[in-house]
């Protein structure tokens, strides 16, 4: 292998540039939840709606690479294969939500969404070869679940109908980062290129649910009746579309950078943050008990982040020594003393997991 094809090592990111992207996300998340309400008040049709997210933000992203305005991948086959995977696991990940929230309450859900952090660590470890977790990250995690727990506990309490739903939810929850993790690390492409990939086959996965589901019914009949669909409702559900593309966008640069446990935990505290404005905003107040729960749930969070924050990144592959020699005194010595067993193993060097 010649110096000229050798890649240079990529430095780690800094933690001022991954907390960011972190904040950024939950975020835009945050947000996204409250936008979501307002576009389904006024656009009563859930499947629609996220099909016009998906499909805008792949149409919008097509057109600005064809442009040249963003460095968007092309499409392949092999590309829209693995993201094909990502989106499945996706429409698994609602459905399974679905089915649980008609097979418990709320509180229920949420200890078994807390719960699934720690299946995302043990597949972060066997599948994404990830460091094990220090006892730091494992107790500050403990607290997230003894919070969520208690707070299940001290508020409407338990209340489950049917726990395989609720449990297929927690295994779907615990997959879902891991997955998108493999597809990330299964082909070299741009973090806009992904965001394309990705939406495109978010529409594509989801385009049968629209008449399975009966929506097309729906939104006909709403286009039927006067005043049904308001300029306010398609201001909203545009607005959606843009932040949809800033979530879907944000999300593959976070697990770029942090591994799918830290992930999970961003969605676990994102859904107690939301209980806590849920909780101050509307009709059903906690006690005061619960919402301490909460608190001391989210504090664990928090801690967490500081743990992994503290740990050292792992050192980079140092960089291969510079040729001093033109190129063609080079290829002659590697000719020379490179046995084909050292060759074979150079062209594999750059191999990683295959496609989910």
């Amino acid at each position: 292998m010649s110096s000229e094809t050798a890649k240079q090592p990529k430095a780690p990111p800094s933690k001022a540039y991954i907390a960011f992207l972190v904040v950024s996300h939950m975020t835009v998340s945050s947000t996204m939840l409250v936008l979501n309400k307002a576009v389904l008040h006024t656009f009563k049709a859930p499947a629609t709606v996220l099909l016009f997210q998906v499909g805008s933000s792949a149409l919008i992203l097509w057109i600005l690479g064809k442009t040249g305005t963003l460095k968007v991948d092309p499409f392949e086959f092999q590309g829209a294969k693995a993201f094909a995977w990502n989106a499945l696991a996706f429409m698994i990940l609602l459905f399974t939500n679905a089915k649980a929230l008609e097979s418990a309450n709320v509180e229920s859900v949420i200890v078994f969404r807390t719960m699934s952090i720690f299946v995302t660590a043990y597949g972060d470890i066997k599948v994404l070869k990830a460091k094990a977790l220090s006892p730091g990250a494992m107790g500050a995690l403990g607290m997230v679940l003894a919070g969520s727990v208690a707070y299940a506990a001290s508020d409407k309490g338990f209340q489950v109908k049917n726990l395989a739903w609720v449990a297929a939810y927690g295994i779907a929850n615990a997959a879902y980062p891991i997955v998108t993790k493999m597809v990330i690390q299964s082909k070299e492409m741009t973090s806009w290129g992904r965001t394309y990939y990705n939406n495109l086959m978010t529409f594509l996965v989801f385009l049968p649910a629209l008449f399975i589901l009966g929506e097309h019914k729906t939104v006909h009949q709403m286009y039927s009746e006067e005043d049904a669909i308001t300029t306010w409702a398609v201001m909203l559900l545009g607005l959606s579309c843009l932040w949809g593309t800033a979530i879907s966008f944000l999300g593959f640069l976070c697990l770029e950078n942090i591994t799918a446990t830290t992930f999970n935990v961003m969605g676990n505290a994102n859904k107690l943050l939301t209980l806590v404005v849920n909780a101050t905003l509307w009709q059903h107040h906690a006690s005061f008990l619960a919402n301490l729960c909460l608190g001391f749930s989210l504090l664990g969070a928090g801690m967490y982040g500081h743990v992994k924050n503290q740990e050292k990144p792992d050192a980079p592959p140092p960089a291969p020594p510079k040729n001093t020699q033109s190129n063609e005194q080079g290829e002659e010595m590697q000719d020379q003393l490179l046995k084909p067993d050292d060759m074979e193993a150079g062209a594999r060097e750059r191999g990683g997991p295959g496609n989910v």
